[in-house]
């Protein structure tokens, strides 16, 4: 064989051609047979040889980046010594394309760096965009010019029939691939290179987001409730509204939401929280307060005013209770402006912390709808993902990447 391998370690290897692209592919478990097949330069098919250049596969999930300006005075074993280092984690080899400058890198996953180092230096790295195998010869898309199977059989480049009269009357139909006034594969053909499979996948989670947000439906926010003037008067009920017979979707996960945060506070949904019962006893300790010193008042309004109606001249024995009744009066006014300026305080703190609580369980609802919204996606998400991994395992078992069992 022209890998100058024997029989018996050829046993499980599986050659299979490809009259399209007329090129062949050999899978074999066997690291040293793949070497030596990559090693080939020519084959002998029926007393003639054929010039042949080969080339290692990689196996599993690659990806593959390309990095320009790298000089040419390296070849494919010393540009492999000082790209595979530390610094490239992820680079399982490289390889020039034919003399130029341009090196095509393969990485290990789904993941291309932005930078690559190469020795001391360091790349640019852009994904690798593989140009669609064209062939002016026959005027056919799938294989390239070099190795046409008919090279004898020329065609027409812009129309791509077979001259049949001479002069030739040429009908261009325009490019095969973009269907402009060109040549098919023509360096002005903006569809020449093949789209990279990360920049598919890319797009289809994108597109599939953006379904899965459109068939979502958004849930109903409660409106901020409005500041209201507490009443002064008996202690406030409970925070809690009464639940109705029928909860939207919003209510069901505001119920969650509190009864999650109650239990990371220590206590359960149910029981009240100790500071708002605190705040309410001190509010009906300054209410009754309030009560007892209005009954004062009242009481000490009502002499006053029959004494003044019988009483018709100045007494002198009167006098000095006349002129107590204001001190006294002042300093129970006093002590109700300072009790009434307490329970504002009270009211003006309670308010505030119940502002406070609403926004932070508002902003925490929102948190909890994207959660929802991202977790709908994700079996979507999930069912791509293993799709496409079929279809790669299938593609490489048909390629013969993968050894049958």
């Amino acid at each position: 064989m022209a890998a100058q391998l024997v029989l018996s370690v050829t046993e499980d290897d599986i050659i299979c051609p490809n009259s399209m692209q007329n090129i062949f592919v050999v899978s074999t478990p066997s690291a040293t047979n793949a070497a030596a097949y990559s090693r080939v330069t020519e084959i002998l098919l029926t007393d003639q040889r054929h010039p042949v250049t080969g080339y290692l596969s990689p196996v599993g999930i690659t990806s593959r980046g390309v990095i320009r300006g790298v000089a040419t005075d390296f070849d494919d074993a010393a540009l492999n010594r000082m790209l595979i280092q530390p610094r490239n984690s992820s680079l399982l080899g490289a390889r020039r394309i034919k003399s130029t400058e341009t090196v095509i890198l393969i990485f290990n996953g789904l993941k291309v760096p932005n930078y690559v180092y190469c020795g001391q230096v360091i790349y640019r790295c852009t994904l690798y965009k593989r140009q669609i195998d064209t062939c002016r010869t026959r005027g056919q898309v799938g294989h390239r010019q070099d190795v046409c199977p008919t090279p004898s059989t020329k065609v027409c480049d812009h129309c791509g029939h077979l001259p049949t009269d001479n002069p030739h009357v040429c009908n261009q139909q325009g490019c095969a691939l973009c269907g402009e006034a060109h040549r098919t594969g023509d360096r002005e053909c903006r569809h020449r290179y093949q789209l990279p499979y990360l920049m598919r996948r890319r797009r289809q989670r994108r597109r599939r987001r953006k379904q899965a947000q459109q068939q979502t439906p958004t849930p109903a926010t409660s409106p901020v409730p409005a500041k209201t003037t507490e009443p002064q008067g008996p202690p406030l009920g409970p925070r809690n509204p009464t639940p109705t017979d029928q909860l939207n979707w919003a209510d069901k996960v505001a119920c969650k939401g509190e009864a999650h945060s109650a239990q990371r506070q220590g206590h359960s949904p149910q029981q009240p929280d100790p500071e708002l019962a605190q705040l309410k006893r001190m509010y009906a300790e300054q209410a009754k307060e309030i009560q007892s010193l209005k009954e004062k008042l009242a009481k000490q309004q009502a002499p006053e005013s029959r004494e003044g109606s019988i009483i018709s001249g100045p007494v002198s024995t009167r006098g000095a209770k006349k002129r107590a009744g204001p001190t006294l009066q002042a300093e129970e006014q006093s002590e109700f402006d300072r009790l009434t300026a307490n329970i504002y305080a009270i009211l003006e703190q309670y308010h505030a912390e119940t502002t406070a609580e609403y926004s932070a369980f508002n902003a925490k609802l929102e948190g909890m709808q994207k959660q929802f919204i991202e977790l709908a996606a994700w079996p979507a998400q999930m069912d791509a993902r293993t799709k496409v991994l079929e279809e790669d395992l299938a593609r490489s078992k048909r390629a013969g990447l993968i050894p049958r069992p």
